[in-house]
């Protein structure tokens, strides 16, 4: 069966939204393959995890229904993170795009002033270090000596980069050609001020690192240490309660008749639950807050996700089996059997 024929009958299955999201997505992220065929790669990987999960699940959970539920979401999520990654790699191509755009300008500029016309200095000022620029440019200009005007080969390369830099800049650039003004004089006034605007962007990440340090060490240091403190806490009480009979040997000992402790209910898994989950939230939230301080943007700190879930976990479990150490030392053998 043809891949544009399979592809058919699977788009009926998503809404109409979804797949040109998809699509958007695919095309910032520079993936040239057929969108017809990448999508149909997509939804099979997906469907193979989520297939793989359904076995499993059944074979140990011997349900039907909730196997079938979890292999959906897994399903939801294999779509869901190729959508995150190839948001974070058209990012990442926006990035670097809007690093070498004032050499790619200053360079059209030169040509423009040697005297080739504005598409040949385009075509020409595409150079192998300016990366998804140089493959860009090279597009564009094929597309001008084609015939197409050089001011629509310029919105429509600035439209496959995710960058509302790049995106202004042509479109000022187009709007000067189309008014007659002087391009090689707007090329460099342009690329002057992107790089001004690099620099504040430096100077203001800069001034707000403490602030991101600050919540780095508290995301990934003290609120791991706080919850293995409080857990194994937890945990201590529940075992001395069950070790000693605490209200007996209370009202022989002090002669209080009515004096009475009572013991702990708290389910000592749980609070480790508790801990868990609440360490893999405040991580989440905590690495969109530091992507929001050091780019702008909270999704620029999704990369930074796996590494606090890993250092809280990390620090979670190391500190639970040194109290644990340290209180098996110090405790009496007759409290702590």
């Amino acid at each position: 069966m043809k891949v544009e024929v399979l592809f058919k009958r699977i788009r009926r299955l998503f809404p109409k939204f979804y797949l040109k999201l998809f699509e958007k997505n695919a095309q910032l992220a520079g993936i040239e393959m057929p969108f017809e065929k990448f999508f149909t790669l997509v939804f099979f990987y997906s469907f193979f995890f989520a297939f793989l999960a359904f076995s499993i699940l059944l074979f140990y959970l011997k349900t039907v229904q909730i196997a079938l539920l979890i292999s959906f979401f897994i399903f939801l999520g294999t779509q869901i993170s190729v959508l995150i990654v190839l948001n974070l790699i058209a990012d990442k191509r926006a990035k670097f795009a809007e690093e070498v755009l004032p050499d790619v300008l200053q360079l059209m500029a030169g040509n423009i002033r040697s005297g080739l016309t504005p598409d040949k200095a385009l075509l020409f000022s595409a150079r192998p270090e300016f990366g998804i620029l140089e493959k860009e440019i090279k597009l564009a200009g094929s597309k001008t000596l084609a015939g197409k005007p050089i001011e629509e080969a310029l919105l429509e390369m600035a439209k496959r980069i995710k960058s509302r830099i790049v995106e202004r800049t042509f479109n000022l650039i187009a709007e000067g050609m189309r008014k007659g003004g002087e391009i090689a004089s707007l090329l460099e006034e342009t690329a002057n001020d992107i790089r001004d605007w690099k620099t504040m962007k430096k100077e203001i990440s800069a001034q707000v690192g403490m602030y991101t340090i600050f919540i780095f060490i508290a995301v990934g240091i003290a609120t791991p240490l706080l919850f293995a403190f409080s857990s194994h806490l937890v945990e201590t009480m529940v075992k001395v309660t069950f070790s000693l009979k605490i209200e007996e040997q209370a009202r022989q000992f002090i002669g209080i008749e009515g004096f009475r402790i009572g013991q702990i209910s708290l389910d000592p898994e749980f609070i480790k639950t508790y801990a868990l989950v609440a360490t893999s939230i405040s991580s989440l939230f905590g690495s969109l807050i530091i992507g929001l301080l050091q780019e702008g943007k909270e999704k620029a700190g999704i990369k930074y996700i796996p590494i606090l879930l890993i250092l809280n976990y990390l620090i979670f479990f190391t500190a639970r089996i040194f109290l644990a150490q340290i209180v098996s030392i110090i405790t009496p053998q007759m409290i702590l059997p």
